[in-house]
């Protein structure tokens, strides 16, 4: 019998809330009123219609509170969210419920302080056994982590005088990256735009294949292609591409400039130059603060997490590699007010673009 106290406490105190709207205080005000005038008249029509108007209220309370029971509510989220960029937020219902149907529901996010946000869900119904699903339009303006606790369903149904509603506990980080820019053409102005289409003239080991050539002296051994070489009588060797020639590391500078709207401009040209160059095929990396990403492990989501969770106020350069060590292509983006400043460097040569 331990569990009767505990079912008693859910059954007077469920984990519900109601509100009355102004259509129940006015209904209310006019069946208190109805009721002053019954007993100070002594008229039973009066107190047949009072009694109407209180069974009224109360089965609003009794059928909005049968149709929140046994709902199970997870959000889809969409697959990348960018700042400034509007998106849709998926929201599915399942009405688990075995013969009553759930009517005018309402679902709305639970931002990290408690409040819902300014977008809603609206399901008009959901039958038993039954599951929907529907989306709201939302826009975050700034990059970085947003939270949200909860969800909280609501209803009006039936007569609208009461608004019943309940918190779900379902927290969850949206990760939003930086807003994407227009920059095809900074990076058509600069050599990066060749870096995706010309070959390295120096041979390695490692990289794309580019061809067989003739054995020559001091070649590796292991690079022989033997089939090709017992056809044609003489040795033929493999040639690969060298990576380098098309790998890029993007230098975001952390520590120059203490205005958010500036940094926030750098980390936006940052984020977009490394998707375009990405597009044409070439390696890309990241040094940001503190955080370094090599072109080998450069994705598009690694490289997007970084720069949308860097800080230009706290995440400060700390011995991170200098680009003295880095061979291939490097574009270095510095904050400056009214557009950062782009410098690129392939092999030896430094050309800038403000």
């Amino acid at each position: 019998m331990a569990w009767l106290p505990l079912r008693l406490r859910r059954w007077f105190r469920p984990p519900r809330r109601f509100r009355l709207t102004r259509e129940g205080k006015w209904f209310i005000g006019a069946t208190l009123l109805l009721g002053f005038a019954a007993v100070n008249g002594g008229l039973n029509l009066l107190f047949l219609m009072f009694g109407m108007m209180l069974c009224l209220l109360i089965a609003n309370g009794v059928i909005a509170e049968a149709s929140m029971r046994r709902l199970n509510v997870e959000r889809r989220l969409p697959h990348a969210l960018y700042a400034g960029t509007p998106f849709l937020m998926g929201i599915a219902v399942r009405n688990s419920k075995s013969r009553i149907a759930t009517f005018s529901l309402e679902v709305e996010d639970l931002a990290a302080d408690g409040k819902p946000v300014d977008r809603r869900c609206f399901f008009l119904k959901i039958p038993a056994h039954r599951q929907q699903e529907t989306s709201y339009r939302r826009t975050l303006p700034r990059r970085g982590l947003h939270r949200l606790v909860g969800l909280r369903l609501s209803t009006r149904f039936p007569f609208g005088l009461l608004r019943r509603s309940i918190d779900v506990d379902a927290p969850t980080e949206l990760l939003i990256y930086p807003a994407l820019i227009p920059v095809a053409e900074v990076a058509l102005r600069t050599e990066l735009a060749e870096l995706g289409e010309r070959q390295s003239a120096a041979r390695a080991r490692s990289g794309d294949f580019h061809g067989l050539r003739e054995l020559r002296g001091g070649d590796d051994p292991r690079d022989i292609h033997w089939r090709t070489s017992a056809r044609r009588g003489r040795p033929f060797v493999r040639e690969f591409e060298e990576e380098s020639g098309r790998s890029v590391l993007i230098i975001l500078e952390t520590a120059v400039s203490e205005d958010p709207v500036t940094f926030e401009n750098a980390v936006s040209h940052a984020a977009s130059l490394a998707l375009l160059l990405l597009r044409r095929g070439l390696r890309v990396g990241l040094r940001a603060g503190s955080t370094l990403i090599l072109p080998d492990a450069g994705t598009a989501g690694a490289i997007l997490r970084c720069l949308a969770l860097v800080d230009g106020a706290t995440d400060k350069d700390r011995g991170a590699p200098r680009r003295n060590s880095w061979q291939g292509a490097t574009v270095t983006i510095t904050p400056f007010p009214a557009r950062p400043r782009i410098d690129v460097t392939v092999g030896r040569a430094m050309r800038s673009t403000a």
